[in-house]
């Protein structure tokens, strides 16, 4: 019985001894968990210059959202909440703005503290940064020095060991002295530095943390905080508030050329109350400065108070999983701007296999209301996601082969394709408001035919395509449909990238030869018809009044044609998707004569027939002959056009193609 009773007693003490090493090892460790998390691809952050590093010293950003008070609004700190915004957003870190005043810590210390330490618990388990927020607000830092301190060093000594938890020690300081707050900020740090050695500090900094006293002033760059490491410095800005964009759009660029390390740990898309009006152009602006310049941020509020700044609607009670319904205009934008900011995704920057050696190809695209951005190389996404901005311009160019080139060409919304560009040359247009609307890529020099490139693009609508390879065309047609942004790879030839490549091109023709009808009482088709397909009427007694016609992209040449109206007798010839005939003029086609161009007119014969008032289907004309009647004033209801192989067969009977009086 004692043996049976050692053997127990042996078995509890293992069982005791495995989960307490389990209990060690959880607390720095939970990033983990899930594969590919922020934390457990990027460790624990540091500063580099004025760079937010990852732990292998490669340059970090955070997207993160803040809470609103957590003693007004503290349902949304919960596990689900954070998941939904790590899922679905792209969001890697949570703000815990824990208020000091205002019913805040300081009315209910254990409280409040708990609310701090399941946030940030839930953030390690879902592989998240936590900023530990002493939401301070229109006070001076200093009067608080001595419970900031008691505050931060017990998160200090609990969260040494963690890889995810940063501390912002004052949120907004106001109405006091970069001075003040550099010596409260220093009592502080020492105090946290006393436990936790390297974790990211954000210091709060002057006028609601603008980086200083005024508009043109610097004051932490100037004077930083010396003899210590991992430091950053708070930013906050709102996107919709005038004073904000007439005097701290050139703070961040700035500070950061100062040499100041910052931190936007506070954003909003309202005006600077929280409340009132939300621009999303000037939204976006500022996103990109924070972009351009790789600064982290975090917006606020993740809560559905009844102001333009909170990221849920008023009249949503959910507290996680939330659909885009159930979004704000801002909270809509910022999941937008989150979604295309996602690392570690194949959706914006897919991995490459098989990329060429040694072989760089470059891009830039010019963005509306962005500009220029900054070019980027070998599969990395240039443009934007989620913005609905839409590509202008771009630049390609190739180096690692002297003997290797590259041209491209772009279909532009009005004008249409555009020339063969080659070698860093603008295709597209700039100041012109014009959307880029396909591409075609394709490699050039003696040594082309060593390498493939391929290229996708976004499209609005459709989201990303598939991958096209030297010279198809990528993006849309006939759709009005913007292009986004864009990735270029190459490889050796014929070695596989492990890309998609079905579904590269989106075309509003989806036929050899497409055509569409103005018909009488009706309008524009809406759809083009193709290969042999009606366009029009019969039994309805609707005149055709207008057509237009075009080849398809797998077609080499072109397609032109003229019309007999009613009135007005034979019109000019017109090509590739212009209108011949009238609209609004109550006029019907009579005849028309259809014909080839270029190479098509040597590898096809076109053949078409129409309907005719009386008569009914004429029989089969071609390659320009008239198909219809003269001079005895009856409409055209409705026609049908193929392209046979050159000399091959006629669809139908050829006797009868058109009726004379």
């Amino acid at each position: 019985m004692k043996q049976t009773k050692r053997r127990i007693l042996a078995w509890l003490m293992t069982v005791v001894l495995v989960l307490s090493v389990v209990t060690v090892l959880t607390p720095a460790k939970e990033a983990e968990a899930a594969a590919a998390t922020a934390v457990s691809t990027h460790g624990k952050l540091a500063v580099k210059g004025t760079q937010l590093v990852d732990k292998n010293g490669q340059p970090f950003q955070i997207h993160g959202v803040s809470t609103h008070g957590l003693q007004w609004f503290g349902q949304y700190n919960n596990k689900a909440a954070y998941q939904t915004l790590r899922d679905d957003w792209g969001a890697n870190a949570i703000r815990l703005a824990m208020y000091v005043d205002e019913g805040g810590y300081y009315s209910d210390r254990n409280g409040m503290k708990k609310k701090v330490t399941d946030g940030v618990q839930y953030a390690t388990e879902l592989g998240m940064y936590a900023i530990i927020d002493w939401h301070l607000l229109n006070v001076n830092p200093k009067n608080y020095t001595s419970e900031a301190k008691s505050f931060f060093k017990e998160m200090a000594q609990k969260y040494k060991n963690y890889d995810n938890v940063i501390y912002e020690i004052c949120n907004e300081p106001s109405n006091c002295p970069w001075s003040d707050i550099k010596s409260y900020a220093t009592e502080v740090i020492q105090t946290i530095r006393a436990y936790d050695k390297d974790a990211i500090i954000i210091v709060g900094t002057p006028t609601w943390s603008q980086l200083g006293n005024q508009g043109h002033t610097y004051e932490p760059a100037d004077d930083p905080i010396r003899g210590y490491s991992n430091l950053m410095y708070a930013f906050h800005f709102y996107a919709s508030e005038s004073s904000h964009n007439q005097w701290l759009t050139a703070k961040i660029g700035t500070a950061i050329d100062k040499g100041l390390p910052v931190f936007v740990s506070e954003f909003g898309l309202s005006e600077a109350s929280g409340n009132g009006n939300v621009d999303l152009n000037k939204a976006a602006e500022w996103m990109k400065r924070c972009d351009d310049r790789n600064v982290s941020y975090c917006v606020w509020s993740l809560c559905n108070k009844n102001e333009s700044s909170a990221l849920i609607k008023s009249s949503c009670g959910k507290t996680s999983g939330w659909t885009v319904d159930d979004l704000t205009k801002a909270g809509q934008f910022i999941r937008n701007h989150y979604r295309s900011r996602m690392e570690n995704t194949a959706e914006n920057n897919p991995e490459i296999k098989n990329l060429a050696p040694n072989i760089t190809v470059s891009y830039k695209t010019h963005v509306q209301t962005f500009g220029w951005e900054n070019e980027v190389s070998n599969g990395k996404m240039a443009g934007t996601v989620g913005s609905a901005k839409r590509l202008e311009g771009i630049t390609i160019r190739v180096s690692g082969d002297s003997n290797l080139g590259i041209r491209y060409k772009t279909h532009v919304q009005s004008y249409g394709w555009q020339g063969w560009k080659e070698n860093g040359v603008m295709s597209g247009t700039t100041g012109e408001a014009k959307r880029l609307e396909a591409i075609c890529i394709e490699l050039t020099g003696a040594n082309k035919d060593k390498y493939d490139v391929y290229y996708r693009v976004h499209a609005q609508t459709y989201g990303w395509l598939d991958w096209s390879k030297n010279g198809e065309m990528a993006g849309t047609e006939g759709l009005a449909k913007r292009l986004e942004a864009i990735n270029i790879v190459i490889v050796p030839k014929g070695a596989n990238p492990g890309v998609a490549t079905s579904k590269t091109f989106v075309s509003a023709y989806p036929g050899s030869i497409n055509y569409k009808t103005h018909v009488q009482t009706f309008g524009w088709e809406n759809n083009w018809r193709a290969d042999g397909t009606m366009s029009g009427t019969s039994g309805k007694a609707k005149r055709l009044e207008a057509i237009q016609i075009r080849l398809g992209r797998n077609i080499n040449g072109g397609v032109r044609y003229k019309t007999h109206v009613q009135t007005f007798g034979w019109q000019n010839w017109v090509s590739n998707g212009t209108t011949s005939g009238t609209s609004g003029l109550g006029k019907r086609l009579e005849a028309i004569q259809i014909e080839l161009t270029g190479q098509a007119a040597q590898q096809y014969d076109i053949y078409y027939r129409v309907h005719v008032q009386s008569y009914g289907w004429l029989d089969w004309a071609k390659n320009g002959e008239m198909s219809g009647t003269s001079g005895l004033a009856k409409r055209l209801e409705g026609i049908q056009i193929v392209l046979v192989p050159k000399g091959a067969a006629a669809p139908g009977k050829t006797a009868r193609a058109c009726i004379n009086r």
